[in-house]
């Protein structure tokens, strides 16, 4: 097994670098990313990690935010516009938004770390698909390589052709599990990279059965 980070209950973790926006992590596929995670088998090595485009946490920062605010400014306003007295204090006032601060952030933050821990890696080997639901909640996909047989991807609508990110349908062989990486940067790129790593390693199992 390689030397490195290895992250607990089945997640993974992205090894930082300098201009890496750490969300489409793609090395040469003669260079293995340097990221472990549960379950990885001895010498398997991450090639592709990729998750969805950090525009889709726009919706939830917004709603975080308005959650942190709309409060605050009817205190404001209830405070300044006052002409009698208030069924609450000032402190009972601050303390109920703190607590409503608190359930606020932890909801974002909630939402980060679904973003975070979605991930979809391929290794030499498989497709691991990661779907992070809570700390204690994930569902873990995978299948091997050999087993793809056709990858599509598809961009749809004004913001997705404009930022360039969208869908990559991964279709297997039989009963097999089918793939789907939502929302992931630069589809069209990432097919190709993904198809190169297949290609690559149907051919060196054909050279290494002697095919």
């Amino acid at each position: 097994m390689r030397s490195g980070e290895l992250y607990p209950l089945g997640l993974a973790k992205l090894v930082d670098r300098p201009n890496d926006p750490g969300y489409n992590e793609v090395m040469s596929l003669d260079s293995p990313v340097p990221l472990h995670f549960e379950g990885e088998e001895t010498d398997e090595e991450v090639f592709i990690v990729l998750r969805a485009h950090p525009i889709t946490n726009v919706g939830w920062i917004l709603m975080a935010v308005i959650m942190i605010l709309l409060p605050l400014v009817g205190l404001v306003a209830l405070f300044v516009r006052q002409t009698g007295g208030l069924p609450f204090s000032l402190a009972t006032a601050t303390a109920g938004f703190f607590v409503w601060t608190l359930i606020a952030l932890g909801i974002a933050f909630q939402q980060y770390l679904h973003w975070y821990f979605n991930l979809y890696i391929l290794t030499n080997r498989r497709i691991v698909d990661i779907d992070f639901f809570g700390l204690f909640h994930r569902r873990i996909s995978q299948t091997h390589l050999s087993n793809v047989q056709d990858i599509t991807f598809s961009k749809g609508g004004i913001l997705q052709n404009f930022l360039d990110f969208g869908n990559m349908n991964l279709q297997t062989a039989g009963t097999e599990t089918n793939f789907e990486f939502h929302n992931i940067p630069d589809p069209e790129t990432n097919q190709k990279h993904v198809s190169s790593l297949i290609r690559k390693v149907k051919n060196q199992k054909l050279r290494h059965d002697g095919v």
